[in-house]
């Protein structure tokens, strides 16, 4: 039992050092040969970069297929389809963001603040067009200037994705919802699509710095629902889309539960 538990355990820290080396040695491979050409010749400096970011991670999806093999994605067309539009996430592990940027060439985010702070990752989040959640550009006349940028980014095709809890979910149910992820889509005339993600804290559970190459995870999206409000209407309320959106989630979640307690 104890050299079995041994061998999962440096077979973890190994495919963990391997993916996590990937991860921070692509952004230095993107920062030393990319960064003069895209500020000389770049049109959309941020889109180009959305772009190679992408490129990045869904190598790094392809890396984690390969090395964890017990590691299955279900992810749909109608997912990988979507565009200008407002994307709505439950929020389980520190894979979900990355896994949304690998599914979408052009995206943008709304980022903790600390993120930004660390060495060469937090230079991209900036020049990604990234928001951080808690600085001065989500208040005032800077807020303003990036509503108009992300209009202008789902316009052309992009997506916003926001997870509305704002943290990641422990146990599976539903924290709080921000509401500030309504207000955007109401600035910005935007649909709103329900993405719900189940597996990734199976795969990368919460608080652990592990990969589980051991147990089969199956990582799954599901388009659970789509929110086309008349945001000029004047019976339009962003506390009532905000409770819709959440009680989707909900039954979703109570749904997945009640499977789960059948087998």
């Amino acid at each position: 039992m104890f050299l079995s538990g041994f061998l999962h355990f440096i077979i973890d820290l190994s495919v963990t050092l391997i993916l996590w080396f990937y991860f921070m040695f692509g952004y230095l491979f993107i920062l030393l040969f990319s960064f003069i050409p895209i500020y000389i010749f770049a049109k959309n400096r941020a889109a180009t970069l959305q772009y190679l970011n992408h490129i990045h991670l869904k190598v790094f999806f392809a890396l984690t297929r390969l090395l964890i093999p017990r590691a299955k994605f279900d992810i749909p067309d109608n997912i990988r389809k979507i565009s200008s539009s407002v994307i709505v996430c439950n929020h389980l592990s520190y894979l979900d963001p990355i896994l949304l940027v690998s599914l979408f060439r052009r995206q943008k985010t709304i980022v903790k603040n600390t993120f930004f702070k660390v060495p060469i990752f937090g230079w991209f989040l900036k020049n990604y067009g990234y928001i951080s959640s808690g600085s001065e550009k989500m208040n005032g006349s800077a807020m303003i200037g990036n509503l108009e940028d992300i209009k202008q980014h789902l316009s052309t095709g992009g997506v916003l994705f926001v997870f509305p809890e704002g943290t990641r979910s422990r146990d599976g149910n539903l924290a709080p919802f921000n509401k500030g992820v309504f207000t955007i889509a109401r600035y910005c005339n935007a649909p709103l699509k329900l993405v719900f993600i189940k597996g990734t804290n199976k795969l990368f559970q919460p608080g652990h710095f592990l990969f589980n190459t051991h147990d089969h995870s199956e990582i799954q999206l599901e388009l659970i629902g789509s929110l086309n409000p008349d945001y000029k209407s004047s019976n339009f309320s962003i506390s009532t889309v905000a409770d819709e959106a959440r009680k989707i989630f909900e039954e979703k979640i109570a749904n997945v539960k009640m499977e789960e307690t059948k087998h």
